[in-house]
């Protein structure tokens, strides 16, 4: 579980948890994102049921939302509703931060957790793709997050059920806990 003031590392990007779904009793989580200029875009994705309100603080911030690709800079926000499909990145050569605002929270600081870490430790590919470990994050944060395959949903998830016991018996798990949340030894 997030922390206000945990920071995941990705690379030479920053995320950092500024209100906790716990702090605003599930209404929203709030993180502050600095981004350095992409080398690779993330994935076309969606959010179903959630919307996000993204705000600039400083550089510039390329949008591909809906198929149409917008620009935006300091100062500026822009909303993006639930399904509507999108990706963003840096486009340089500047960093970028962005405090972005995820409405209903869910479980968005565990899906940060995941993808974020998974990614850190070479676990997903490096636009943040998962490999065998896909059915087991699909199935579990397909109210959070979907990324865009081409395929319908429910085919999709009738794959990912499919796979999902092949991925548990090579020791892939849903989610990630990040080193900083594991329980600490007591001493003897």
């Amino acid at each position: 579980m997030a922390r206000p003031g945990d920071t995941l590392r990705l690379g030479e990007d920053r995320l950092t948890f500024l209100t906790t779904a716990a702090q605003s009793g599930g209404a929203y989580v709030e993180v502050a994102v600095d981004y350095a200029p992409a080398v690779i875009k993330p994935p076309a994705h969606y959010h179903p049921m959630q919307t996000e309100l993204m705000k600039v603080e400083s550089g510039r911030v390329s949008v591909l939302l809906d198929g149409t690709l917008h620009e935006y800079g300091p100062g500026e926000e822009f909303y993006i509703p639930p399904g509507v499909v999108h990706s963003l990145w840096n486009p340089g050569p500047e960093r970028t931060r962005i405090v972005w605002r995820t409405t209903p929270a869910y479980r968005t600081e565990s899906v940060f957790e995941t993808l974020w870490g998974l990614t850190n430790e070479g676990r997903l590919r490096p636009d943040g793709t998962p490999r065998l470990q896909m059915p087991l994050l699909a199935l579990e944060f397909r109210d959070e997050y979907r990324v865009v395959t081409g395929r319908p949903f429910l085919v999709d998830m009738a794959l990912c059920a499919a796979l999902a016991p092949v991925s548990l018996a090579c020791g892939y798990r849903s989610t990630y806990c990040p080193p900083q949340h594991k329980e600490e030894p007591q001493p003897a």
